[in-house]
């Protein structure tokens, strides 16, 4: 019987060290990728920032100088950047 509350008391903790900020941070990356609007200034996560020039459902275009553009994954993108 100890054994048993041995084995539900792991469960627990790691549900509660592991899952549960798992799921925070993906409902987080999830509510960032549907704000995403042209013209937002990003950071992917390579440290690269610029505009957004276009959005598509998996690849974005992004202005990093004027005149040049990179094409990205929607989901590379990892902050809006604050001006």
């Amino acid at each position: 019987m100890l054994s048993l509350l041995w084995m539900i008391v792991m469960l627990g903790v790691f549900y509660a060290l592991l899952v549960r900020p798992q799921r925070r941070n993906m409902a987080a990356h999830q509510a960032l990728m549907a704000s995403l609007h042209e013209g937002d200034e990003v950071m992917t996560m390579g440290g690269i920032y610029g505009r957004i020039q276009t959005l598509d459902e998996q690849v974005i275009e992004l202005e990093v100088a004027p005149g040049t553009s990179f094409r990205v994954a929607r989901s590379a993108i990892s902050r809006k950047v604050e001006n």
